[in-house]
Parts: structure tokens; C-alpha cells; sequence
């Protein structure tokens, strides 16, 4: 039973792997930025609608997580720690969005929609869903509600974002560089550092601690001259591939029951969030001298894994997206606790 078991799970992880590296491959062929990754995406979880039970097992995600975090990490340069001393002050337009945009998805989804309190509140907070999943346990919320409806922001966001750079640029951005394939005793040290990097990460229980481990020692490694060159694309795109298969897979087939209950809901609380997001960014930008798609990245609502490595392909600083939505975790991880409690008072008021 339990072989039986396993030969099933590889099957459907096979199943999940090939899709995505089918559509990455038509993606990049058709010249879009984060072919790879948003291609993949596309079509596994297209795919998962119409019935594969897509998956990818635990231990092949940190797989992924660890190569991609090493890959994004080769992404740091000087422009990297003379922007540093901007961040408190992004930080700080950072958490000025995280409010607006979640009040603004609250309003709508409870007031507009008529979704309960508890379910329209974690459903409107921007990121961080393994946390929001775990937030809700016990309490009065539609779990499967909230989760669809984060999927599908992440889903518009990484299929959108790189096609309007695509059409405004009149150019795909490529996340390959003209640096020389690193040799192998450089690649051997990197590897090894942001394996232990990765470790430390994920032990610390930080969010994306396999990929966050994996990139700051990466990004100390290049910062420091102790590694140089391209990281071989034989190990990128399969990073990008299992990527893509990842978050493609967060929708499954019982979900298209409930989707269309809830997709003009979802999407116009993204839409809410992303002009939020765009103007929040825009000061940034204008305000610290930092490129829009820069901040634009690492405001926007999503998952840490797939912003950051979305952002190294888009020629982004990694290291500044990375950062802020680690910051976006931690006000959450704060302020989640007392609006629950805050909004569960209300309802009791209400019901009195």
C-alpha cells in the first residue's frame, strides 16, 4: 500500500514537472520574460482545473527553493549596498501599502461581495499564505475561500506583471547575463554555501528560509569577489521549471467548484491592491531615485519564492524585493492576531 502510494505521487509529480516544462518552453520560445516560470505556471494550473491532480512533493520543493535561491543571490552587485541605506524609509512606504491595500480588499470583499468578516479579512491580506492557512485554524473562516482567492492573486500577478513589462519595453527582459559560465571550484563553493545558507534559513523557520538562506550567502559570496560568473543554466531553468509547477499546483481540481462564486470578487480586490500597490510604489520610486519595476516588485502581494526569482529574471535587484517581503511577513505575522480578535468583536456586536 504504502509502494502503491508513492508510485502515485511520482506519477502525478512527473505529470506536474513535464506540464510545466512544456509551457516554460513555449513561453520562452514566444520571447516572455520569466518564460520559464510563468509558462509553467500557465500551464499546470490550467491543467489542474481541468482535473490532474498536480503535486510536488516536499523535499523536490526545497530542491527547487535552494537552486533558485543561489541563482538569485548571483544577482547582487555595488548597486546593491549603495541602495541599502534607502530601505528603512521603502520599509516604511511598505507597511503604509500593506494597510491600505488590505483595508481596501476587506471593504470590498465584505461590504461589496458579502463575504464574512473573518473570511474577507484574511483573504484581503497582501502575502505570506502559509502563515494566513495557519492563522485560521479554529476560527470562523472559509479556509478553501481565503486560499483560492490568495492563488489566484499570485497567478494574475506572475502572468500579468512580465507581459506588461514585455509590451511597455517592446522587449522580453532575460535573466541571462554576458558574465562567463563560472568555473567549476567557484560553482562547487557557491553550491555548498547556499546549501548551509538554505539550512540555516530554514531552520530559523524565516519565510522562504530555504531560498532567503540560499540567496544572501550567494549574494556575500559575489558581493565579496570570492565567486564570479554566469550560474549554468543547466541547473536554472529546472530550478525555474519546479518553480513554475509549485505555485502552478496550488490550484487543484475541486477549486473550480467554488471559482466561479468567487472570481469577480477575487479579482477586483486584486485590482484594488495593484493600484494601491503601483501608487505606494510610484513614491517610492520617485521619492528614493529607485527603478518602479524595482519597487513595483517588492511591494506587490505574493509569494517571497516567486517575487524574487520573478524579479532576478526581470534584471531586478533581488536582494531589495527579498528583503521587503520578508519585512511584509513579519508586519503580518504582527498586526494579524489583533485585526482577527478586532473583527470577531465586531461580529459578536453585531450578532448581540
Amino acid at each position: 500500500m504504502f509502494a502503491a502510494a508513492n508510485s502515485s505521487l511520482a506519477r502525478r509529480a512527473a505529470a506536474t514537472l513535464i506540464l510545466s516544462a512544456i509551457g516554460g518552453a513555449v513561453f520562452e520560445w514566444l520571447g516572455m520574460p520569466a518564460g520559464w516560470l510563468s509558462g509553467g505556471m500557465l500551464f499546470v494550473a490550467a491543467a489542474s482545473l481541468g482535473g490532474l491532480k498536480s503535486e510536488v512533493p516536499e523535499k523536490g520543493r526545497w530542491l527547487f527553493f535552494l537552486i533558485l535561491g543561489i541563482f538569485a543571490g548571483s544577482g547582487a552587485n555595488p548597486q546593491t549596498l549603495d541602495q541599502i541605506a534607502t530601505w528603512p524609509a521603502s520599509f516604511a512606504i511598505l507597511m503604509i501599502s500593506i494597510t491600505f491595500v488590505s483595508l481596501a480588499s476587506y471593504l470590498l470583499l465584505h461590504r461589496l461581495f458579502g463575504w464574512g468578516g473573518q473570511t474577507a479579512l484574511f483573504a484581503s491580506f497582501p502575502g505570506a499564505l502559509s502563515f494566513i492557512l495557519a492563522a485560521v485554524e479554529g476560527r470562523n473562516v472559509d479556509i478553501r475561500k481565503v486560499a483560492v482567492a490568495q492563488s489566484i492573486r499570485l497567478l494574475i500577478l506572475l502572468e500579468i506583471f512580465p507581459l506588461a513589462v514585455l509590451l511597455s519595453n517592446g522587449a522580453a527582459a532575460s535573466a541571462i547575463d554576458t558574465r562567463a559560465v563560472m568555473a567549476l571550484p567557484d560553482m562547487l563553493v557557491l553550491i555548498a554555501g547556499g546549501v548551509i545558507g538554505g539550512f540555516i534559513g530554514h531552520k530559523a523557520r524565516l519565510p522562504g528560509g530555504l531560498l532567503l538562506g540560499g540567496l544572501v550567502v550567494s549574494a556575500v559570496l559575489f558581493l565579496s569577489g570570492t565567486v564570479e560568473g554566469e550560474f549554468p543554466a543547466f541547473l536554472v531553468v529546472p530550478g525555474m521549471i519546479g518553480l513554475g509547477a509549485v505555485v502552478g499546483s496550488r490550484v487543484q481540481p475541486g477549486d473550480r467548484a467554488i471559482l466561479p462564486s468567487i472570481a469577480l470578487a477575487s479579482v477586483t480586490a486584486f485590482c484594488a491592491a495593484m493600484l494601491i500597490t503601483a501608487l505606494t510604489a510610484w513614491a517610492a520610486s520617485v521619492w528614493l531615485g529607485i527603478a518602479f519595476v524595482q519597487t513595483f516588485l517588492a511591494f506587490a502581494p505574493g509569494a517571497l519564492e516567486a517575487v524574487a526569482i520573478l524579479a532576478f529574471a526581470m534584471q531586478v535587484d533581488p536582494a531589495y524585493v527579498a528583503a521587503h517581503h520578508v519585512v511584509r511577513f513579519f508586519v503580518l505575522a504582527l498586526i494579524v492576531p489583533v485585526l482577527a480578535r478586532r473583527v470577531v468583536s465586531a461580529e459578536k456586536r453585531s450578532d448581540a
